[in-house]
């Protein structure tokens, strides 16, 4: 046979033993929490200052790169050059494109501004362009004169 034990707690209104009543000091986790990662951050703090004094001051040199990016230059400009030529839309022979430091800079004559357009978004594309200066010129070729 099972027993079940039923736990009965007092009503509300009448006095509760004293088992009920007694209460003590709660901790909520949030000042548990802050407790522990004072602690941690101060052991932490105390360590690095241990190493410190510990340790001579050992200065490391600075360390200077130069790079010439004319290379790179060259070859983002052959790339513009190329993809202009090899797309049909584009009539490349009136452009000139120069690369300085990744900004590519166009000039010359095109038909209408949609082919100017689509040549600075190709040139947008190319890996290594930072930038495009567009100072392409539009020769309208407007049979009616307008």
């Amino acid at each position: 046979m099972n027993e079940s034990r039923l736990t009965v707690f007092p009503h509300p209104q009448r006095e509760a033993p004293a088992r009920f009543t007694e209460r003590r000091p709660a901790r909520s986790s949030r000042a548990r929490f802050s407790l522990l990662f004072l602690t941690l951050l101060g052991a932490v703090g105390a360590s690095s200052a241990q190493d410190a004094a510990e340790k001579p001051s050992t200065r490391l040199e600075e360390v200077i790169i130069q790079a010439k990016r004319q290379a790179a230059d060259e070859q983002v400009t052959r790339q513009v050059e190329r993809t202009l030529t090899d797309d049909p839309w584009i009539y490349a022979e009136h452009i000139t494109v120069t690369t300085q430091n990744g900004v590519i800079r166009l000039e010359g004559i095109v038909g209408d501004t949609g082919e100017m357009f689509r040549i600075v978004r190709l040139c947008r594309k190319i890996p290594g362009a930072r930038r495009v200066v567009n100072a392409l010129e539009i020769m309208h070729n407007d049979p009616d004169g307008g």
